[in-house]
């Protein structure tokens, strides 16, 4: 049941709208005002007694110490409000969470294999600092501005070594906790983590997949007692799933005993049937198997020719070797020569860039256009002074902008930003102008981001974030 509260005023930010309630917390969107990006701000709901401080400072610092990881939500600050509320600022997260790609089944295989490694990459960063999540599941993984995939809600994450702590939510749950043989460790993480990378594929938890239980006591029967079901995808390699077998084996000895050592295993199974590796990221730990023919995303090299092969094999290679010389000479004539044949000698030629929405923009030729980098700060910079405007009619919403840092193929994203975080589903479009008209959401307002896109495709490390409100 969830529980309406008010955005708590915070010194050095902005309220813009809340995204998601539940009955412990309510997370609203801010602006935080420097530097200047759009944070969310998870609140409690209540004033916070000894016991849920505790709670509420503990995920805070769980969180703010694994925070370095790149699959980990960042956490930025942490408070109490005026009215004794407890708050925590981490990073926004637009793209919703994975729940909907479950529901979807819109991942494939390799997909979820790469997804698999970097998080087993940040679960093994939380437990050799000693924390188990508890409550891995697809809900729980949100999507970065970046689209990075970021493993969140510490909310009842513990220390390792505290026996006393319980969690997990059932269709995720291991049996070991079901059964209230163990409180959760490692390998119930690991279980959680396997569970979810399933879902990705079948679109439903591995019991509820297969049995299509009708209440919560017969889905934990079947957890405990049924053997787990196939995926039945046929675009799933039956190595991978032994790996997500073995992951979600019913003893707990039977399964990848670190999550490490699960992400290995997704890492020769994406090697042998994809051709490329995606490294785990984790303090100390080789990004690739030592074992592994394939390394940094590469496809192993062709083993070398035999004897009985070299014979015809070294005639061809200087036949295909002349080839490649003629076809480089060709290649560099009609790329480098025969462009500029019409044009005049002068410097500074003027080329014509046909853009996407079909008008002409006109531009100094540079020997680098292609790879140019905003070297200002290192970063493209936000767009400024965003506002918007609800027409007298109140049939559209115009927002304008200002480029701080105008350049030669300058261009804007731009997505409304919804209500419901869990829904983020609004296509992000693209304007060549400082100014959009979009028809209005429901409620009191409406809300949108813009991105600055450089000519290179390089574009706002955060978007900049602006609701209009109805007159």
């Amino acid at each position: 049941m969830s529980v309406t509260i008010a955005p708590p005023q915070l010194p050095g930010y902005d309220f813009v709208q809340q995204l998601g309630s539940g009955a412990a917390a309510t997370v609203f969107l801010y602006n935080q005002r420097m530097p200047q990006r759009p944070v969310a701000v998870k609140v409690s709901n209540t004033a916070l007694n000894p016991q849920a401080a505790a709670s509420f400072n503990r995920e805070a610092n769980f969180m703010a110490k694994l925070s370095a990881n790149p699959y980990i939500l960042p956490v930025y600050d942490a408070g109490i409000t005026s009215d004794g509320r407890g708050f925590m600022v981490v990073a926004y997260a637009p793209g919703g969470s994975y729940d909907n790609a479950m529901k979807a089944q819109s991942l494939t295989c390799e997909q979820v294999l790469d997804l698999g490694i970097k998080l087993a990459g940040a679960l093994y960063t939380a437990h050799r600092n000693n924390i188990i999540h508890h409550d891995i599941k697809p809900s729980n993984i949100l999507i970065t501005a970046q689209g990075l995939p970021v493993l969140s809600d510490f909310g009842i994450s513990s220390d390792a070594y505290d026996r006393s702590a319980t969690g997990f939510s059932l269709p995720w749950a291991p049996p070991e906790v079901l059964e209230h043989h163990a409180n959760g460790a490692e390998t119930a993480d690991v279980y959680s983590l396997a569970a979810t990378l399933y879902a990705l594929l079948a679109g439903s938890s591995p019991y509820q997949h297969g049995y299509h239980p009708l209440t919560q006591s017969e889905l934990a029967d079947l957890i405990v007692n049924h053997p787990l079901p196939h995926i039945g995808r046929p675009d799933v390699p039956a190595n991978v799933e032994s790996v997500l077998s073995k992951a979600l084996a019913k003893d707990p000895d039977q399964r990848y005993y670190s999550a490490l050592e699960f992400a290995r295993a997704m890492q020769r199974a994406q090697s042998a049937d994809y051709g490329h590796i995606t490294p785990v990221v984790a303090d100390g730990v080789p990004a690739y198997p030592k074992d592994s023919p394939r390394r940094s995303g590469t496809i192993a090299k062709a083993p070398r020719p035999t004897n009985n092969a070299r014979h015809w094999l070294q005639p061809l290679l200087m036949v295909v070797s002349a080839m490649a010389v003629i076809a480089a000479v060709c290649l560099v004539f009609i790329i480098v020569i025969f462009p500029r044949m019409d044009t005049s000698p002068t410097s500074g030629i003027s080329q014509v860039d046909i853009s996407k929405s079909g008008e002409s923009k006109h531009s100094k030729t540079s020997p680098n256009d292609d790879t140019v980098t905003d070297t200002s700060n290192g970063q493209v910079p936000s767009p400024e002074n965003l506002s918007g405007q609800y027409s007298t009619d109140g049939a559209s919403v115009t927002f304008t902008w200002t480029n701080p840092d105008p350049r030669d193929g300058d261009s804007y994203a731009w997505s409304l930003i919804q209500s419901d975080a869990a829904d983020q589903s609004t296509q992000t479009s693209t304007t060549e102008r400082t100014s959009v008209a979009v028809s209005p959401q429901e409620g009191s307002q409406t809300c949108i981001q813009v991105s600055l896109v450089r000519a290179n495709r390089q574009m706002s490390a955060n978007p900049a974030i602006s609701c209009a409100t109805k007159p």
